[in-house]
């Protein structure tokens, strides 16, 4: 049967009408995706399965699994740490692979694989990260080592590996040079990222756990001490060192914390990074000015995980879980020490991501 040109006419008219309304349908589908870019990641270990928790600022309201929610499938491994770049979210875990997230949606951009326990990546550029990637305890005779592993961030390639200390754990970069902490020892490597070889290697404190880099360009490495529980006497104490990385040769400035009693742990920077932040026998604050340790604590309590949120200034502190299977709790404070609010969360916490 022949169409009338009339009907013709309306047929197209209809079609023209409908591509529209089908794009914008399109559209809105898209826009329903959710997106995790203005709140706060809070990474949470676990065993077999680990969560990452989703604070809201706006609302103040958690997603207490928001990788269960936007892939539709757990977080398998112990999650160590957590990267980002503008546009990813890196997870750590201990499933010799790192997890790659689209940064906004928080669903599923791929894998970095080919690692064996990665412990910290440190995000160069949106191109280049390196990762730090304990190997196996090696036979008895057997030099012990740990690895640095350069990956392709546009590719989620190894790039290469580099040789270094054992239990390579928590880094900082300063120009072409890496500093290395070997969390079991009291050795920081320093890797000239250019020539892929050694420029030095540091002594420190005993179990340097984290560094920074302050505002003036100086390293900060905080180091727990030693514990012997055989003989307590041998145990040492924590140390803060202040190194000026343009003259490694010169002794660095050493505070070395009053009991060995207290763990020094978490180091962080203010968003000016002219103050620092770390856990002892509460959370104390220090300007990087200063000659000597703070004699008091900022807040008189006891946390595993800090954090500060250079969004609006606020700390995150948060607990360890006080039972198995029992939730934790992350507690906000004022930089003067006043509590604002607190929510709870899943799993152990061991880290903070702020957007």
């Amino acid at each position: 049967m022949k169409r009338s040109p009339f009907a013709k006419q309306v047929l197209g008219s209809l079609l023209v009408l409908a591509l529209p309304f089908a794009t914008s349908c399109q559209e809105e589908e898209k826009d329903l995706v959710p997106v995790y870019e203005t709140g706060v990641l809070i990474s949470n270990a676990g065993t077999p399965n680990s969560t990452v928790s989703y604070y809201d600022r706006a609302t103040q309201t958690v997603e207490a699994d928001l990788f269960q929610k936007a892939n539709n499938q757990s977080l398998n491994g112990n999650l160590v740490s957590m990267a980002a770049t503008f546009e990813k979210t890196y997870l750590l875990t201990g499933n010799q692979k790192i997890e790659v997230l689209h940064a906004r949606t928080f669903t599923s951009a791929g894998a970095i694989a080919g690692l064996v326990n990665p412990r910290q990546l440190l995000v160069k550029d949106n191109k280049t990260g390196y990762v730090s990637d304990w190997l196996p305890t090696p036979a008895s005779g057997q030099a012990d080592s740990g690895r640095v592993v350069e990956v392709n961030l546009a590719t989620n390639k190894v790039v290469k590996n580099i040789s270094v200390g054992p239990n390579p754990g928590r880094m900082a970069l300063l120009g072409v040079r890496l500093f290395i902490a070997n969390e079991k020892s009291n050795k920081i490597n320093v890797l000239n990222t250019t020539t892929y070889k050694m420029d030095t290697t540091l002594t420190v404190g005993h179990h340097p756990n984290s560094m920074v880099v302050d505002a003036s360009g100086i390293l900060w490495v905080l180091c727990g001490g030693m514990v012997d529980a055989a003989n307590p006497a041998n145990s040492t104490k924590g140390q803060l060192y202040r190194i000026n990385p343009a003259a490694l040769k010169t002794a660095p400035q050493v505070f070395t914390f009053p009991s060995s009693a207290f763990r020094p742990q978490g180091l962080t920077l203010s968003s000016s990074k002219n103050q620092l932040f770390f856990l002892y026998d509460g959370v104390y604050a220090m300007n990087k000015g200063a000659t000597a340790l703070p004699a008091q604590p900022l807040i008189p309590r006891r946390f595993s995980v800090l954090g500060q949120d250079p969004a609006d200034g606020l700390l995150y502190a948060a607990t360890q879980p006080a039972a198995a299977g029992a939730s934790a709790w992350v507690i906000r404070y004022k930089n003067t020490g006043s509590v604002v609010d607190s929510f709870e969360v899943q799993g152990t916490p061991n880290g903070f991501g702020f957007r």
